[in-house]
């Protein structure tokens, strides 16, 4: 099997400086109770697309840079700091976890500011813990089956890898193990769990979104 091996956890990224928020962030203005927040229009999932085939306002693939997430009004440029740097949530939190079905594992994503959480940090966050390898109780955990797909992503992914050597020594990654569904689809807030969201992901090119694990 591939090379399996631990790494140290990666911070979010720091915050741009704060600005106003967009004419598009418009949070409820019914009254709130004290647990509840909304999450930024960019970020959250919707049930009905935002413009054909896309239920999230944000086009991003997981597998790269945060840098490189674009919105679906505007293709051709990258998100640039002014849409980053908004907080993420209404009203703005310090703590959000982050859980995704299609995770093999459970491999929870948890933020942690001394100040407010923005978009930048949860792309961030949500890169930074599928970069990570699996373990190697994670590994043996799971199917033949599923090994044998997830060594296809991995040999192909290091095939393509400016630095072949490199990438295989790092091993099989988090992001490996989702397979094709790595086209980030929105959050959308947890009914159950303070402070929590649910990840979606679906393939590439997919007008449909999946909620089925590997």
């Amino acid at each position: 099997m591939p090379t399996v091996m631990p790494v140290p956890v990666v911070r979010p990224s720091p915050l741009y400086k704060q600005q106003g928020l967009p004419s598009s962030y418009s949070p409820p203005s019914r009254t709130m109770s004290e647990d509840e927040f909304y999450l930024h229009s960019l970020l959250r999932y919707y049930q009905q697309e935002v413009i054909p085939g896309y239920v999230c306002p944000i086009q991003w693939d997981v597998r790269d840079p945060p840098e490189t997430a674009r919105r679906v009004v505007s293709l051709e440029d990258v998100i640039g700091p002014f849409h980053l740097s908004r907080p993420a949530t209404s009203p703005p939190m310090i703590v959000l976890h982050i859980t995704c079905d299609i995770f093999p594992e459970a491999w929870p994503i948890e933020i942690r500011k001394l100040d407010t959480i923005t978009i930048n940090d949860v792309l961030h966050a949500i890169h930074s813990s599928l970069q990570r390898p699996i373990r190697r109780d994670e590994w043996e955990r799971l199917s033949e089956k599923q090994h044998t797909r997830i060594e296809a992503v991995f040999d192909t992914r290091c095939k393509n890898a400016p630095n072949r050597d490199e990438c295989r020594s790092r091993g099989v990654l988090r992001v490996d193990c989702l397979l094709q569904h790595t086209v980030y689809a929105g959050l959308s807030v947890s009914p159950d769990a303070d402070c929590s969201c649910f990840l979606t992901l679906r393939r590439p090119h997919q007008a449909g979104v999946s909620t089925t694990p590997p």
